[in-house]
């Protein structure tokens, strides 16, 4: 599609204003990330479980990394997405797989740029949308749930369009409900849309007319069903829509930062944003529809109780926020120009993606040139952040290790399974639904020196630990005859025990 150019004009490949958008976003993330999309260990875990699932051929069904869950049957609800990762990482290193997660956000942002600028013109479609990118970037991680943001946007965009796009909506949950358990969001998208319908009719103002609601909900609410049936699609089936509530049980809600509600003193422009938002509502002008009031219920409720949400909520909520904007009474100022005759300048509405793409995939295809100097330039941009992972600790225990179970901070996790060679199975890693509340409570305890710490070490029979230098649990360990420290590099310590149990 070319907008701006008339028939029988040449086609033209300067990118419209929503592809350049995109494409300064995702070259923005490449340039100035500095190695924070890596700063999680779950997108480490990730990869190496994508690794096993490539060399053994099949969907990992039970634990294999850790040695207090041994064998546990495991739902591996993002197996497409890490099969992905684990091939890019084979090919392109970890700097490949990163621009990869790049790319996907950059493409979601061009389409919900697309989304809002039809709704509120190209200048507000700027700030409101970079309103979204700025609260996504404290998840911007090179992780599965990036594949929801795409996804969730093109779920709105065919929302937005109707018609024929909803045969869209099906289609894309096969694939979603592979890569990520987010693919419950698509559904409540086109669930809440569906409550504001019905909402709408009850409250029109004119009499209730059932025949009337059913012919505007009839295709809509086919193609609702045919997503949830379409979920199903995938080796666990239905039970994989029980996957979201195992992660959001009380002792994960408060033991793992991003299910943690926000702190509104760190996060005051959030916080700003929420209280702007209730602000427009409430001005008689705004043309708020009853979809928009359960959009706002859902993920002001999210955002709320997770702070992992915060982004998400941003970025769906956008087209609202956008509309509001352009409803204030702007000033307006009048400029004087001379008449011209000059055409307006064509742009083309693909050439901004594509060239994101093209771009992309040679930065790829360039990490994946080992030892080129364009790969080692990238790693610069890239890099795997050492104050993040316990880099030079595992350096040491490839060479040096003690026997024995290992007990780790539940954030190295990830990096262990990931970078130690060969393979020890650790205490615990990102895969809390998959621990369950008991051990992850246990966890809990001894990290934090509970008077049931030294039991719980013995009752798991830890014969060493790999932990911050600067953490309690250290300083006490050392400060007993039990323990002897082994290696230190200020940020990481191993301690071995040092008498038989």
């Amino acid at each position: 599609m070319i907008s701006g150019s008339k028939p029988g004009k040449p086609t033209s490949f300067l990118p419209d204003i929503a592809g350049l958008y995109g494409f300064l976003t995702f070259a923005l993330l490449v340039i100035f990330d500095s190695g924070k999309a890596l700063v999680d260990g779950d997108t480490l875990w990730h990869i190496a479980a994508g690794r096993h699932m490539l060399a053994e051929h099949s969907i990992l069904t039970h634990d294999i990394f850790s040695h207090t869950v041994f064998g546990k049957p495991w739902t591996a609800h993002e197996w497409l997405s890490e099969i992905i990762m684990a091939w890019l990482h084979q090919h392109t290193g970890i700097t490949g797989t990163v621009i990869f997660f790049f790319l996907i956000a950059a493409l979601s942002f061009w389409l919900l740029f697309r989304i809002v600028s039809d709704l509120a013109g190209d200048w507000i479609a700027i700030f409101s949308v970079s309103v979204a990118l700025t609260f996504s970037m404290t998840h911007m991680l090179a992780r599965p749930h990036v594949f929801s943001w795409l996804f969730g946007v093109v779920t709105l965009y065919a929302l937005h369009k109707r018609g024929r796009w909803y045969w869209l909506l099906p289609l894309i949950t096969i694939f979603w409900a592979n890569l990520h358990g987010g693919f419950i969001l698509g559904l409540a998208l086109q669930g809440l849309v569906l409550g504001g319908e019905v909402l709408e009719h009850i409250f029109s103002g004119y009499p209730f007319d059932l025949s009337a609601l059913l012919r505007r909900l009839r295709r809509p609410a086919a193609f609702f069903v045919l997503s949830i049936l379409a979920a199903a699609i995938n080796p666990f089936g239905f039970r994989l829509y029980l996957f979201p509530f195992q992660v959001t049980s009380g002792i994960f809600s408060t033991g793992i930062v991003e299910w943690l509600s926000p702190d509104f003193q760190e996060q005051w422009l959030f916080k700003l944003f929420l209280l702007l938002m209730l602000l427009f509502m409430s001005l008689r002008r705004m043309p708020t529809t009853w979809t928009d009031r359960l959009f706002v219920l859902f993920f002001f409720n999210a955002a709320l109780t997770h702070q992992r949400y915060i982004g998400m909520t941003a970025v769906f909520l956008c087209p609202y926020f956008a509309r509001m904007l352009s409803c204030l009474p702007w000033p307006t100022k009048r400029f004087h120009m001379a008449r011209t005759e000059a055409e307006p300048i064509p742009t083309s509405s693909v050439s901004g993606p594509v060239i994101t793409i093209v771009l992309a995939t040679t930065l790829i295809l360039f990490a994946g040139f080992s030892g080129s100097r364009t790969k080692n330039v990238l790693e610069t941009f890239l890099p795997l952040p050492s104050e993040s992972h316990p880099v030079k600790a595992v350096e040491y225990l490839n060479r040096t290790r003690p026997p024995g179970r290992m007990f780790n901070k539940y954030s190295w996790g990830g990096y262990l399974i990931y970078a130690m060679d060969p393979p020890q199975k650790v205490f615990i890693d990102g895969r809390a639904d998959m621990y369950g509340e008991e051990i992850f409570g246990d966890y809990q305890k001894i990290a934090s020196l509970d008077k049931e710490a030294e039991e719980l070490l013995d009752r798991y029979q830890i014969d060493w630990i790999l932990f911050p230098t600067d953490s309690a649990l250290v300083r006490f360990l050392k400060a007993t005859q039990d323990w002897q420290e082994t290696y230190s590099d200020g940020a990481a310590s191993i301690l071995v025990r040092r008498a038989e149990r």
